[in-house]
């Protein structure tokens, strides 16, 4: 009786069956996802050792920021979202801001700081409106494709099946390596329990995926199973105001905003489609997902951290059948588990969730059948949008080509009432970047 009391608590807050979900299938969602995502927990770390913050308080500060940026997108948002450090402006961070332009990582975190209050401040003002409204439904079901290839790209390179080459940029990789096979089963596991109908289908083939890389050497049993969290003192609000409105102050708070507002969107418009967001509330859950990205921002800030991002791999976890907060709920409880048993966590090696992302991929191709292709002022541009995103491997630069192109076109031939005001400027807006950046 009180499971079932739990389970009808848990569908009225999150509305569980008014989306066509259940309660066990949020929690493999929520968990598929969290396989997908935990290597940040081991990346960003590494990543912003190179910018001298201490690496254990990075892992700390990494989990941390997630679990409430992620708590932010179950509870205020509603949406099966996973909220963490983004992988590539974390780089920028590093090895741009500390190691080329020889500022401190406080420098770095003022600029954040700064980029995320910005941030909040348009995701709060009719701003946000315009630029989601501004984007057309051509370039809006392009993302939603393109981001597919890319994380597509990003499973198939993690399991060594695409690797690069300097002939060819890239190149088949090794298919007898023990990567290469367990992320092939995996494929074949995932495409075979979703043929089926299985129930947790794509979870499932994850953890078989795994058991069978500890019999190819690549699961490795952890030394132990419990460590407590290194304390994040070494770079808890460690803001440096002295340059703040310096011109390289600028030019980074400039970047960061650049490149998660646009990334934000995308991924956004990418995955409120994916997870059947009726078209009338896609605006007020892309609205609500924009503040606490933007919040996610400014605490990654306070405790130590890159800029945060709405994670394209939430993909997995919708593809799995998660469609409310009790999925991001159940990323934000497993992060909060990796505090404390992060070796145990961290067993799951890359080729057993690889084949998940590849499959997604799938997943977010559909949405190409409803481009008019043969329409060249609409098909080009979503061409663009799609392509760029995996081969630029870049979210935003592949919105940035696509929106460009597409205000370039119709003016050209003739169609420029096809275009608002909105597009005009954010198109000068990227041409200016790419001049001037």
């Amino acid at each position: 009786m009180s499971a079932q009391v739990q389970r009808s608590t848990l569908d009225k807050l999150f509305k569980i069956t008014e989306r066509g979900s259940s309660v066990s299938r949020e929690l493999f969602a929520g968990a598929t996802t969290f396989l997908c995502v935990s290597y940040v927990l081991a990346v960003n770390p590494a990543i912003l050792g190179a910018a001298g913050m201490d690496v254990g308080a990075v892992f700390t500060a990494t989990a941390v920021s997630a679990i409430i940026m992620t708590l932010l997108l179950a509870f205020y948002s509603n949406i099966p979202f996973a909220g963490l450090s983004g992988m590539g402006i974390n780089a920028f961070f590093a090895y741009t801001i500390v190691v080329q332009m020889g500022h401190s990582f406080a420098f770095a975190l003022t600029a954040q700081l700064v980029a995320g209050l910005v941030f909040l401040f348009i995701a709060v003002t009719p701003l946000k409106e315009y630029l989601f409204n501004a984007i057309p439904h051509t370039i809006k079901l392009a993302v939603t494709a393109g981001i597919g290839l890319f994380i597509a790209l990003i499973g198939l390179s993690s399991a060594g099946l695409v690797v690069s080459n300097p002939a060819t940029l890239i190149s088949i990789g090794d298919l007898q390596s023990p990567s290469s096979l367990v992320a092939i089963l995996g494929v074949i596991l995932i495409a075979v329990f979703t043929g089926r109908n299985v129930k947790g289908g794509i979870f499932l083939a994850v953890i078989i995926a795994a058991i069978v890389g500890f019999f190819c050497g690549i699961t490795k049993l952890p030394a132990t199973v419990f460590s407590m969290p290194p304390s994040l003192a070494p770079i808890w609000f460690h803001y440096d105001m002295s340059e703040i409105l310096s011109v390289d102050m600028l030019f980074v708070i400039f970047t960061f905003l650049f490149v998660n507002l646009f990334n934000v969107v995308g991924v956004l418009i990418g995955l409120t489609n994916q997870a059947e967001v009726p078209q009338d509330q896609q605006m007020a859950v892309q609205s609500s997902c924009m503040k606490v990205a933007a919040i996610g921002t400014i605490v990654g800030s306070a405790v130590g951290t890159s800029p945060h991002i709405v994670a394209v791999e939430s993909a997995a976890g919708i593809a799995e059948g998660g469609r409310t907060g009790l999925t991001a709920l159940t990323i934000a409880g497993l992060f909060i588990a990796s505090l404390f048993l992060a070796p145990l966590l961290m067993v799951i090696p890359v080729a057993a969730t690889a084949p998940v992302l590849i499959v997604v991929g799938l997943f977010m191709m559909s949405s190409v059948k409803d481009i008019n292709f043969g329409d060249i002022s609409e098909g080009l541009p979503a061409f663009l949008t799609i392509i760029m995103m995996p081969f630029a491997y870049s979210i935003g630069i592949g919105i940035e080509w696509g929106l460009v192109s597409y205000v370039l076109i119709k003016v050209l031939i003739g169609k420029y009432r096809d275009i608002s005001v909105v597009m005009h400027f954010l198109a000068l807006i990227f041409i200016l970047k790419e001049i001037f950046m």
